[in-house]
């Protein structure tokens, strides 16, 4: 088969690929998604495309194209709608482990101010020691409440870890009763904002869809606690970004872990500032840039996956982790 690897996510772990496909294979590669019209006739043969995105040029031109497969969980901004009926879609995930430390990481740091420390200390200051007799004001994670919308992969990772600390765990689910759930407490997604006021953490677990976008807005970090922390692995566009910014800029929350944005680059030397409101101004924002899933685990674990589907696909076996869309 032609396999045409499309994108950076997907050409980062192309060597993995190989050395798990069974048969043969022609593999072509696009790193750079942007130089694709320029490669068009590479399409032309693919059978499998494993990336994106795909504009409706390229589709049109796919016309042996057994399989789209997303190197990723996520499947905004691939191109879904250009595809017939007839091709399969699949994703990949392996990011909930290393998504998950990352909450409780943000979590920690927010509840024990390690850089804050840290920074006085490297400056002879000994703030909030014990040595000074003083009231703590510190917290620890036992006992506080977190709120996950959704409860997909990295919500059951989350929740996990979260127990393992002592916390109380609230799940928001379209589902009345989702399978394996093993939250404390369980809302839909009618009434989640009514539970807002004991929620210490909000983390949006769920994807990017034309329902939940803004689903986190003004309205929400109204009734959340003034000493609450959102933190933000899922897509930027849950939470209005301006409604955000004002929050946390007003002190309506105490503060936000954001590892996803509202503007990305488009090359690796472009300075990019992530949003159009100047979050790095704010002191109650921990900033990184889109790394929360991306261990060498996530990569080489997807790459497994990813190989597995082609096999399977050549060998006329059912795939792991069908799409399903609308025709």
């Amino acid at each position: 088969m032609h396999i045409l690897l499309l994108g950076r996510m997907a050409t980062v772990a192309q060597q993995t690929i190989r050395a798990h496909l069974e048969a043969e294979h022609e593999i072509s590669v696009i790193r750079d998604a942007a130089d694709a019209p320029r490669a068009a006739h590479l399409f032309e043969t693919a059978e499998v495309i494993v990336g994106g995105p795909l504009t409706r040029d390229l589709a049109a031109r796919a016309r042996c194209l057994r399989l789209l497969q997303a190197p990723r969980a996520g499947l905004d901004n691939l191109g879904l709608e250009w595809l017939p009926p007839h091709v399969l879609v699949a994703n990949t995930f392996h990011h909930e482990t290393s998504i998950a430390e990352h909450v409780l990481m943000a979590m920690l740091m927010f509840a024990r101010r390690p850089a804050e420390y840290d920074r006085e200390l490297r400056r002879g200051r000994w703030p909030g020691s014990c040595i000074w007799g003083e009231p703590p004001a510190m917290p620890v994670l036992e006992g506080a409440s977190v709120m996950l919308l959704g409860l997909g992969h990295i919500a059951r990772e989350i929740t996990r870890r979260a127990r393992a600390f002592g916390m109380r765990v609230i799940g928001v689910s379209r589902n009345s009763q989702p399978k394996e759930a093993q939250v404390d407490q369980l809302a839909g997604y009618d009434s989640w904002r009514d539970c807002l006021p004991a929620a210490d953490f909000l983390v949006p677990t769920c994807p990017l869809t034309p329902r939940t976008r803004g689903l986190i807005g003004r309205e929400a970090f109204a009734r959340m606690k003034p000493s609450a922390v959102l933190i933000n692995v899922a897509r930027a566009e849950i939470a209005d970004e301006r409604a955000l910014f004002e929050a946390l800029r007003d002190r309506v929350i105490a503060g936000a872990a954001l590892d996803v944005w509202y503007q990305y680059p488009r090359l690796p030397d472009e300075v990019c500032p992530p949003s159009r409101f100047p979050f790095h101004e704010l002191p109650n924002v921990l900033l990184t840039p889109h790394v929360s899933g991306w261990t060498r685990q996530t990569v080489e674990g997807r790459a497994r996956d990813i190989a597995e589907n082609i096999n399977r696909l050549e060998k006329g076996l059912p795939l792991h982790n069908l799409v399903r869309r609308d025709d």
